[in-house]
């Protein structure tokens, strides 16, 4: 069994102030406004013709400020090899579609965004996933003892490299390669700091590319496991695989991706 932990590193600053106040003014470094694009389509198995295709749109935004600009003005398209889908806004920067699922599974879809007199444009696949073979709650804990084990076990796909991205709920994620467990069944376990009992945690399993795994290892390793959504703002500017054809140098930040998710819940006791 391998165990992920998270840590948390907490910086303290400490201001000596000796005789008067004086107010310092600290000019931060403005960088340019730069699309960002969460479009990662988990697609769940199921007997449904039609599977939900989405993503969400926001602008970069200065270091001090609390909200995320969204984006509700944009035309997007996906393109299967045989048709083109426009999705629709929801509101909230998110846009949506119906899509055939044989499409979607079996096509290279061609994603493209039109916005503020501006063309992104990016491809990808489909990828599979497995199941997810059982979530348990275990009896072991970190540092302070009033963590919470949760001891997630699936089976790696036969015979190919796999990658995997888990959501594991609050905004928690983590990457792996069956590197170490290749065509076996493994187990790590997963702490949680904030959770009580009768606590629903909902999991989920994403088959993912190597380039979006090395992108995604990169998100979360800078935004820190316990910030939050890294698909909301990337810390930095990291880039992804969506080009802007209008003005290579204006590049959106974000990913595109399609993969087959698997769920399931755990209820903490």
């Amino acid at each position: 069994m391998c165990t992920f932990i998270k840590y948390t590193a907490i910086a303290v600053f400490t201001v000596l102030i000796i005789g008067c106040q004086e107010t310092i003014d600290v000019d931060l470094p403005t960088t340019e406004e730069r699309l960002v694009v969460d479009a990662l389509m988990r697609i769940p198995q199921s007997n449904s013709n039609f599977v939900r295709a989405y993503l969400r749109l926001t602008l970069t935004t200065g270091f001090f400020e609390d909200t995320i600009p969204t984006v509700n003005d944009a035309v997007i398209n996906l393109r299967s090899n045989s048709e083109t889908f426009r999705l629709n806004l929801e509101g909230n920067g998110f846009y949506s579609a119906m899509v055939p699922r044989d499409q979607i599974t079996n096509d290279e879809m061609i994603l493209t965004i039109f916005y503020n007199d501006e063309i992104y444009r990016s491809t990808a696949r489909f990828v599979a996933s497995v199941p997810l073979d059982s979530l348990t709650q275990g009896d072991g804990s970190l540092f302070t003892g009033d963590e919470t084990e949760v001891v997630v076990t699936y089976t790696d796909t036969p015979n190919q490299d796999n990658y995997y991205l888990f959501d594991l709920d609050q905004g928690q994620y983590l990457t792996s390669e069956d590197t170490f467990y290749k065509n076996q069944q493994f187990s790590f376990s997963y702490f949680y700091d904030e959770v009580k009992p009768q606590d629903t945690l909902d999991i989920e399993l994403i088959g993912i590319t190597k380039p979006f795994f090395d992108y995604m290892s990169i998100v979360i390793n800078q935004s820190g496991s316990a910030s939050g959504n890294p698909f909301a703002a990337p810390p930095s500017e990291i880039r992804g695989n969506i080009i802007n054809d209008t003005d290579e140098t204006h590049y959106p930040l974000g990913y595109f991706a399609i993969g087959e998710s698997f769920s399931d819940q755990i209820i903490i006791e």
